[in-house]
């Protein structure tokens, strides 16, 4: 194989173990003796990341983009992307493997040695694509199908893999669909600022360990998630997300008393302006910039439960899907945000399974309970509360449902359930069954009911939902 005149963005990973699971965006594989890095890298986002076993070991991985960073003018800061990057030559990422951690770390700026590494392995780059140790880029690749490829090029030198060429257009497609709204000030605001390389490309360094405040557990004997303590065990101090603050037992403004707190329990619409019309511009009088910072948080923290299971990522996830999944005037006001929301969510459906054992299944015993309760809930509002949808928004949940039907078994109508009827036994009688109410319908005998207390124009509103309420 013929070495290229300018060398392709490349990730270069010297003196990396055999039997490392590597992952990079939605592929993983394991290492062998003769992998030495990447080639081949799309422009966009991507995230690598390793683990010393495929599954029960603590995983690592850092955010960097490949291409012009500075098109993203207007969501980041001088301090957070140098403006040196701007006029940078080929992306070559070098990382180094710490032996102490097992973990992948950049080669720093701030040091003489990690520079001095850097210009030695980019040196010596046609040497190694020469020997075949780098794999090339690929947006969906079976997990056996690296290592099978990678023992062939430590026998035979540089092969060229058979590629479908659609199939792999249409992962690309997938991967950048599942991250268009990840920006760098989304990634300072939830990780923290980034790590500059040395040749001062950003890159954000997240763990499986790292957690929000609200979701960390401090058991009694072990170290705190931030303590001192389990960075020498780990290697680092794990980094606190910063995740959008979401309340969903106080979805109401402040002041707000009687029908009104009832009303923002049930229809969270009001909670979900306010948190898009305080992280959107100053001067973004729509709140596009706000609901953009949304659908990126959705886009980053299913990533990262998908390639790392961070349970605090699920969980701030779920939080974000259950806010706009019960909003009921926003399906009108906020049309083309709400159907954004329900396209992202059928692709990453799509992609559940790509995380050991399912996305689900990670969850405990709730496992897709959750989500199928308020995709019934949420048709409802669609068809039977909100007068004439929009013809987007109801495209896009059809397409939803649809797919959840076919795949999961899901039926989201509860017309379509027969609520009562004679069920045969065993021995041959018949009885008569009846499906218990579910007081997430908020029908029934579970509807809310506003009470009269007759005190002039004094009224008490009494919720028997489950939801939380005032």
């Amino acid at each position: 194989m013929p070495l290229p005149l300018s060398p392709s963005p490349t990730i270069l990973l010297p003196h990396l173990p055999p039997k490392t699971l590597v992952g990079i965006d939605l592929v993983t594989f394991t290492s062998t003796a003769n992998f030495h890095g990447i080639r081949d890298l799309p422009n966009g986002w991507h995230f690598l990341y390793t683990g010393t076993t495929e599954s029960l070991s603590l995983r690592s991985g850092g955010w960097f983009y490949v291409g012009d960073i500075s098109t993203f003018d207007g969501s980041h800061n001088g301090a957070i992307v140098p403006a040196s990057t701007r006029s940078l030559g080929p992306d070559i990422f070098v990382w180094k493997w710490n032996s102490e951690t097992e973990t992948l770390e950049p080669l720093r700026a701030g040091s003489d040695a990690d520079r001095q590494e850097a210009m030695r392995h980019k040196a010596n780059l046609g040497a190694v694509w020469q020997r075949g140790g780098l794999f090339r880029y690929r947006s969906r690749v079976s997990s056996s199908r690296p290592s099978q490829s990678q023992s062939q090029t430590e026998q035979q030198g540089p092969v060229q893999e058979d590629i479908d060429e659609g199939d792999e257009e249409e992962g690309r497609k997938d991967w950048a669909d599942l991250t268009n709204s990840i920006s760098p000030s989304l990634l300072s605001r939830i990780i923290g600022d980034p790590v500059l390389d040395v040749d001062g490309r950003p890159r954000w360094m997240v763990t499986s360990g790292s957690t929000a405040e609200r979701d960390s557990d401090k058991i009694p004997g072990l170290p705190d998630p931030k303590s001192e303590d389990l960075a020498q065990v780990t290697g680092e101090q794990e980094s606190e997300f910063s995740f959008l603050p979401i309340d969903l037992k106080r979805t109401w403004r402040e002041g707000a008393i009687g029908r009104e707190r009832t009303e923002a329990a049930q229809d969270r619409s009001w909670a979900l302006g306010d948190l898009i019309q305080r992280y959107s511009d100053g001067g973004d009088l729509e709140g596009k910039t706000g609901e953009a910072q949304i659908l990126g948080e959705l886009q980053l923290t299913f990533l990262m439960v998908l390639t790392l299971m961070n349970y605090s990522c699920l969980q701030q996830w779920k939080r974000l899907l259950e806010l706009v999944l019960t909003c009921q005037n926003a399906i009108k006001d906020r049309e083309p945000f709400m159907a954004s929301v329900l396209r992202l969510l059928l692709l990453q459906l799509k992609r559940c399974d790509d995380v050991e054992g399912g996305l689900f299944d990670i969850d405990g015993a709730e496992g897709g309970a959750f989500l199928r309760k308020l995709l019934m809930k949420f048709r409802r509002t669609l068809y039977e509360v909100i007068d004439n949808p929009g013809p987007a928004l109801k495209t896009e949940f059809d397409k939803l449902a649809t797919w959840v039907r076919d795949e999961y078994d899901w039926e989201l109508d509860r017309e379509a359930f027969v609520r009562r009827g004679m069920v045969q036994l065993e021995d041959g009688e018949e009885v008569e069954l009846e499906m218990e109410d579910d007081g997430d319908d908020e029908t029934g005998e579970y509807a809310p009911l506003v009470v009269d207390l007759g005190e002039g124009n004094t009224t008490q509103d009494l919720d028997t939902d489950d939801m939380d309420t005032p």
